[in-house]
């Protein structure tokens, strides 16, 4: 079993802290004061950004904001979520290799129509799409409803990042369910997708499903370490099905201290094969960036 000590690592669920990205996160750090310390808040610029995730070993963030209505769920109150999908192709473009940045898309048409936004953010050079119908308009992945989208990031390459978690993602729990996904795969096979949250709880229908999917990766970043922590080690080293090849590197930082985790994941026995797959190079493939100059050098060993 190895480490992982020096290999490089692409966090597919790696937002950024910078004052301009708006206080979704900065907010849920600060409300009741139980959140934890991110120490970029502090100043709020992508400097502090880049060091405090590099301290960590991460090379490549991905920024997925977001742009939502918000949302209540029990005890729960979610804030909207109101990123620029301006600044996060200024930020890709500023910072290739370090940053990819993801349009957020509102699929409930509230904040602008989703289709129209799509084909912009396409066009700024953005190269993913993240929604949280659960949110907006309220229904699950397989609703009719959202089919346009995923015809439309099919058809422009885009990678699909939705949010799939039980636990704050709709109103039903049910939402979660990967049979939902499933569905989406069949009807939509040259359309990449990462589950964001890796359907939390429903975590050995994830693995089935990603393993049975070509084009379904699974990130259960913050929720590896919740119920299910012994699944995913098991089933990913012993590459079950395949699920070795769609399993990916995520963190949820700012919603959670960034090296620790990154120490924690570590710290688990993945196996000396699979811990590069996992760490970077099957997020290169779930973005479609194996063949592009700069990530090839970055990602070369």
């Amino acid at each position: 079993m190895s480490d992982g000590s020096g290999l490089p690592i692409f966090d597919v669920r790696c937002r950024v802290t910078i004052a301009e990205a708006g206080e979704y996160f900065s907010g849920r750090q600060k409300s009741g004061g139980k959140g934890p310390r991110i120490r970029a808040f502090e100043t709020g610029t992508i400097e502090a950004f880049f060091d405090e995730i590099g301290e960590a070993g991460v090379t490549t963030a991905v920024s997925v904001s977001g742009n939502n209505p918000g949302l209540s769920i029990g005890k729960w109150k979610l804030a909207p979520r109101t990123t620029s999908n301006d600044l996060m192709a200024e930020l890709q473009r500023k910072h290739w290799g370090k940053i990819v940045g993801v349009a957020g898309i509102d699929a409930g048409n509230t904040y602008h129509d989703a289709l129209s936004e799509i084909r912009r953010c396409h066009a700024l050079g953005l190269r993913a799409v993240f929604i949280e119908p659960g949110r907006s308009p309220g229904c699950n992945l397989d609703d009719r409803r959202l089919y346009p989208i995923y015809e439309l990031c099919s058809e422009l390459d885009m990678t699909l990042m939705p949010q799939t978690s039980g636990m704050l993602g709709a109103k039903s729990i049910d939402y979660a369910n990967p049979v939902h996904l499933d569905q989406v795969a069949e009807d939509f096979p040259k359309l990449r997708i990462i589950a964001g949250h890796g359907c939390y709880p429903y975590v050995r229908e994830a693995i089935v499903v990603a393993a049975r999917r070509e084009n379904i990766f699974m990130s259960p970043d913050s929720m590896l370490f919740d119920l299910g922590t012994e699944d995913w080690l098991k089933a990913v080293n012993s590459h079950h099905f395949g699920i070795g090849d769609q399993f990916l590197f995520g963190s949820a930082y700012p919603l959670i201290e960034i090296k620790p985790y990154v120490e924690k994941f570590l710290t688990l026995p993945w196996s000396d094969e699979v811990l590069p797959k996992i760490l970077h190079k099957n997020a290169l493939r779930a973005f479609k960036l194996d063949a592009d100059p700069t990530f090839k050098e970055i990602y070369r060993a």
